[in-house]
């Protein structure tokens, strides 16, 4: 339903004979109000919930929408009560993808009346729904609601780890994807700084150990909050690797991965965008913060292994 910049009420008046197009007059107002509060107060996008899985099955590939509630690009409200599992077709054409919730209206047969003064009957109730459908990503749809994004190429599904829309008074990642991997950034650097501490290694380097241990405990506090924007991960994020190239450059030689780990947090930290830098930026360099966990957790794997010896 398009949202009109000046709505149209009923002015009733006594005598007024009503017609069907005037109770439908009606609703479209009241509707029409609640979507512009929607859509200007809280934007559109993911309210909560919604958050997609890819599986392959066999041959299938099922995309596993979990429940949750979303706001489409007109205002209106788009509710999915519990998960699902839906079945998708590989596209014939490579490239990306969207997978969107559509509002869906259709008339409800179980809600019959009879037209007056004939034999018809024709439903009374209009049932709203939901339906999830994958388009090309350069394909608006105004009436769903993102929900991510699918890469295809020779006949292979995969998801894309990319932010879609969220609706609220700004960028909210608790559910994203963009925060489990600044907690585990924290997690691990917390017990890599755990074996270590157990070593004599630590007590000689001071202050850049103990601030960066704080800066970690500081932004798990931080991440606590669930009304965590996009931007606020971002910028705690950046300044976690600038507080990581300070703790790990300076650390005598241990193992061999610590040695190979400096110099990638040294590229990393020099990239960092400025604070007036666009999301679409941050977005870029996040994509080179979360490729330091996989060093990271190796690193913490050896540390347990070896760390006994080095007591």
């Amino acid at each position: 339903m398009k949202i009109e910049e000046n709505l149209l009420r009923i002015a009733p008046f006594e005598g007024l004979t009503l017609t069907a197009s005037d109770l439908l007059d009606e609703q479209v107002y009241h509707r029409s109000g609640l979507h512009r509060h929607n859509l200007y107060l809280h934007g559109h996008g993911i309210v909560q919930g919604l958050q997609v899985e890819l599986e392959q099955r066999k041959k299938r590939y099922v995309a596993l929408i979990q429940a949750g509630f979303g706001v489409t690009r007109t205002g209106q409200q788009v509710l999915l009560p519990e998960a699902v599992g839906v079945p998708l077709e590989v596209p014939k054409k490579d490239g990306e993808y969207m997978l969107w919730i559509f509002h869906v209206e259709s008339a409800d047969e179980r809600h019959l009346r009879p037209v007056f003064d004939t034999s018809e009957t024709r439903p009374a109730r209009i049932r709203e729904s939901v339906a999830p459908r994958m388009h090309p990503v350069d394909e608006e749809q105004a009436d769903a609601v993102a929900l991510c994004r699918i890469n295809v190429r020779l006949g292979r599904m995969v998801q894309v780890l990319l932010p879609v829309p969220r609706a609220g008074r700004q960028e909210r990642a608790a559910e994203s994807y963009l925060k489990p991997r600044v907690v585990e950034f924290i997690r691990v650097n917390k017990k890599i700084q755990t074996n270590l501490f157990r070593t004599a290694l630590l007590g000689e380097l001071g202050l850049s150990a103990l601030a960066f241990n704080s800066a970690l405990v500081s932004s798990e506090f931080l991440l606590i909050e669930e009304g965590t924007s996009d931007r606020v991960l971002y910028r705690a994020a950046g300044s976690l690797i600038n507080y990581a190239h300070d703790f790990y450059n300076p650390l005598p030689k241990t193992i061999n991965r610590i040695e190979r780990f400096k110099e990638f947090v040294r590229r990393v930290n020099a990239e960092v965008p400025g604070p007036d830098q666009a999301n679409e930026i941050w977005l870029r360099w996040f994509d080179k913060f979360e490729r330091l966990l996989q060093p990271l957790g190796k690193i913490s794997e050896e540390l347990e292994k070896t760390v006994e010896a080095q007591r």
